[in-house]
Parts: C-alpha cells; structure tokens; sequence
C-alpha cells in the first residue's frame, strides 16, 4: 500500500524530525501541534507503561505546551478483546522495539454505530532519554461518511485488520508472526419490544373480505 495524502504527510513529517547523534528515533518534545496543522484532529498519541498497558490520548489542540504534559487516557488493551491481546502485544512491540512504522487498513465502530472503512499510519517516538516509548498514529476514512466530520473520533481496536504493512524507517522490517484469533461466536439475536405489537397471523390479502 502506497503511504499518500494524510498518511503520507505525517510521514513526510516523522523522517523530517529532528533526532540526538546516531538516534534512530525522533523524541516526542521535537513533535509541535501548530506544525500538524489540519492533521491534528486525526492524530492520536500512545505511551507504553508496560506490554500490556498503552495509555492513549486523542490529540486536537494547537497548545503546544499541552504536548509536555504526561500521557492521560485510556488503555489500548481495554479496547481488544482476550483472543486479539496477544497480536495487539506484538503489533505495538514490533513498532516500537525494531523500530518501524505500519499501515493498517480495518472495519472500524464509529460513534453513531455504523461500520466503516479506515486506513491508519502509526510511527515511533522516543521518549526525553531515547528509549522507545511513544507511538504517534493518523486514522482516516477510506470513504468518507456522508455526513461525517474531520474530528470524528476513531475509536480503533484491531479487531477486523483487512491489511497491515510494516514501513522501513532505517531498521528493517520486523518479522512479527500473529496468531489467527478463534472465531468469536455469532450472536443470538434477542427479541424486539415492539414485536409483542404485531399481529401473530399473516396478513389477509386484498382479495380477502373482512367482516365489519
């Protein structure tokens, strides 16, 4: 998959960052909002704790201070079920341990409740003493809601990955081996509360006559 439009300028801005002597990574405080400009509502911005805690924040602000502060959010691991933990584990390890970025096309729950198409770019970011610690991610309609909006949060949790495709950025390709998840059971539709409203019996034909 080629890395182009929003995508691609993230990236065009990831290699353009500054980086310490023999760095393989940019570290975060380099990173400045006001230079993301129409990116910002798309962009979000992990934090690995431990293997299995990676804090996420949204980003949409244009305070550039707001960027020194610690990481407050959500876990990633809170969003993925048991049978994706494990792959979950290894996706964000592979960007942040080799390091390399990906590219990620999923089905995708938005806000309203529909489905949708998304392709995401996620790249790594080291931390103020170099470790690899920080993930920076853009997500994008592939086909954009009718009625959708730039800043419509994407809540993504690697459930339905169509396509993934790892980025050389210097380091090599990891060679990252996922577990195929068992098939989650398909769920047993319950009753509507207005069925017990409609009529038990077919309804009568128009040649049918109905007495008064």
């Amino acid at each position: 998959m080629p890395v182009s439009g929003v995508l691609g300028r993230l990236l065009e801005y990831w290699h353009t960052l500054p980086r310490d002597a023999g760095a393989a990574l940019p570290r975060k405080c380099v990173l400045h909002p006001t230079d993301l400009h129409e990116l910002l509502p798309r962009i979000s911005l992990m934090k690995r704790i431990d293997r299995y805690d990676v804090q996420v924040s949204m980003i949409g602000t244009s305070e550039d201070s707001l960027w020194q502060t610690p990481i407050a959010g959500i876990n990633a691991f809170d969003l993925t079920t048991p049978n994706m933990r494990e792959n979950t584990a290894r996706l964000y390890e592979a960007i942040l341990d080799q390091p390399s970025g990906v590219q990620m096309q999923e089905t995708v729950m938005r806000r309203n409740g529909d489905s949708t198409e998304v392709e995401s770019l996620y790249l790594p970011l080291a931390d103020e003493i170099g470790a690899p610690t920080y993930i920076i991610g853009c997500s994008v309609y592939l086909k954009q809601p009718r009625y959708g909006r730039i800043n419509d949060r994407l809540m993504l949790d690697h459930q339905k990955v169509s396509n993934i495709e790892f980025i050389d950025l210097g380091q090599g390709k990891p060679l990252v081996t996922f577990e195929k998840p068992a098939p989650r059971p398909r769920p047993v539709v319950e009753s509507r509360w207005w069925d017990r409203f409609m009529p038990s019996k077919p309804r009568p034909g128009s040649d049918n006559l109905l007495d008064a």
